[in-house]
């Protein structure tokens, strides 16, 4: 349900990119398809507010009759300094199909290897791990599932009401245009509460958040 237009998070500057003041310790969302239950996302932050490390495990498994037609598992860990991406490796499954990628932070530039190619880009660069709600500025981010370099516009479509394991939560919908084709939901702290996509068969894939508010709130 939207409830008013807004330019959103942006008209505020740069949102607190502190994990430890957003979520505390850990982000967890049920991920739900066509109304199921089918898999989980949790992000686990590590480290000091200046240095630190976002360890993201997203799991999937989908079936038909009991029987198991198609699983995904990825696995990624992050070290973010002075509010700026250090160090990153990726891990996927992808029903069978491996994919991997590892980046680090170069005089001023992110050495991003992946086994299709090696490059070099400029930072600031955000990765497709959306905790970090600064983001909705960039137009260029680094998409963790292909190793690509995706060019996107980031467009605020209004504020709404999500359903979580904390009650309701009013927070802005971003849609990713361009490369990328997602619904992402930000509270008006800039703390990530969900998001929807479309799964490889065309079904709507969804966040339900159960853990992505510090206990304060």
């Amino acid at each position: 349900m939207i409830l008013s237009q807004s330019r959103g998070l942006e008209s505020k500057g740069l949102v607190s990119q502190n994990p430890f003041d957003l979520y505390q310790n850990k982000i967890l969302f049920d991920v739900v398809r066509d109304g199921e239950k089918v898999g989980s996302h949790e992000a686990t932050f590590s480290g000091s507010k200046d240095d630190f490390w976002v360890t993201t495990r997203f799991e999937l498994e989908i079936k038909v009759l009991f029987i198991r037609v198609y699983a995904f598992k990825y696995f990624s860990k992050a070290n973010w300094k002075n509010g700026v991406l250090s160090e990153i490796s990726v891990i996927v499954d992808d029903d069978g199909e491996p994919f991997s990628l590892k980046g680090r932070k170069e005089t001023g530039e992110f050495l991003i290897e992946s086994p299709k190619k090696k490059f070099k880009t400029p930072l600031p660069l955000f990765p497709t791990n959306h905790w970090n709600a600064n983001v909705i500025n960039e137009k260029v981010v680094l998409n963790t599932l292909t190793g690509e370099l995706n060019r996107v516009d980031i467009i605020a479509r209004g504020l709404e009401t999500l359903q979580s394991g904390h009650g309701e939560i009013k927070s802005q919908r971003y849609s990713y245009t361009g490369d990328l084709d997602t619904e992402v939901w930000y509270d008006q702290k800039g703390r990530w509460v969900g998001m929807e996509f479309k799964g490889k068969d065309g079904s709507i894939i969804t966040y339900v958040c159960q853990q992505c508010l510090a206990s304060k709130d």
